[in-house]
């Protein structure tokens, strides 16, 4: 190669360089700009929120409060009704944890209690006031669709008597699969009222206004979050 050729080939080499420095340098900004922590979390936030992926009943919604980075991870705190969670995310935005387990820290065991030891409860429902309120729900088209392995449709059938004191108001879902696909159930426990869906608290005291059933005596005392609010997908 002649010294003419070398010094065409020098200014086209570094036009080359230059070219490939800038879309490197741009290529990096779009993906720092797509990998921001709040554009990771929105998009996570958006996930939960698509009816598609069934993960929150309906008539509910994720909002965004706040992000940020912890142990290598995005962690994202988030709204639903009036509780607060934390979900986390890696931070090419991947991958999605909706619950997070710290294998460091210590498990809670509970010791079980003995009879001697079980406090007396203080709720004193009397089983005949208990079946007039079911038979008053049933009246008022009040209906639970659950599934028995749902930890949340044990709390509120256990705040009702149990599964068999609620038999007039309720369907097993497991058994029933057809009737809850035909009324749209997406989450357990699912309450309809009037063929609506109900959002209250599943309380005895906002169950009672809902329907205009007389709550039992002795109902007054349970702890209004024994139910709890949450569901099974």
């Amino acid at each position: 190669m002649n010294i003419k050729s070398k010094k065409f080939l020098i200014p086209v080499v570094i036009g080359l360089l230059v070219i490939a420095g800038a879309f490197i340098f741009l290529s990096q900004q779009k993906i720092k700009e797509t990998s921001s922590p709040q554009a990771i979390a929105e998009k996570a936030v958006n996930y939960i929120n698509d009816i598609n992926n069934n993960m929150l009943p309906e008539g509910l919604t994720a909002s965004l409060l706040d992000v940020e980075e912890e142990n290598g991870l995005y962690k994202i705190h988030i709204k639903i009704a009036e509780e607060e969670y934390y979900s986390y995310a890696t931070k090419d935005g991947k991958l999605f944890f909706p619950q997070s387990i710290d294998l460091e820290e210590a498990p809670i065991v509970e010791t079980p209690k003995t009879e001697e030891s079980e406090p007396a409860s203080e709720n004193t429902i009397s089983s005949e006031e208990l079946t007039e309120f079911i038979y008053c729900l049933k009246e008022a088209n009040f209906a639970i669709y659950g599934a028995n392995w749902c930890g949340w449709t044990k709390k509120l059938t256990d705040m009702l008597g149990g599964f068999d004191m609620v038999k007039p108001i309720y369907v097993e879902c497991t058994e029933e699969e057809e009737l809850c696909e035909e009324k749209e159930v997406r989450a357990y426990p699912t309450i309809l009222i009037n063929g609506e869906g109900y959002q209250g608290e599943r309380t005895f005291e906002k169950i009672a206004a809902a329907t205009g059933c007389e709550i039992p005596s002795g109902a007054e005392s349970i702890n209004e979050e024994s139910s709890g609010s949450g569901g099974c997908q």
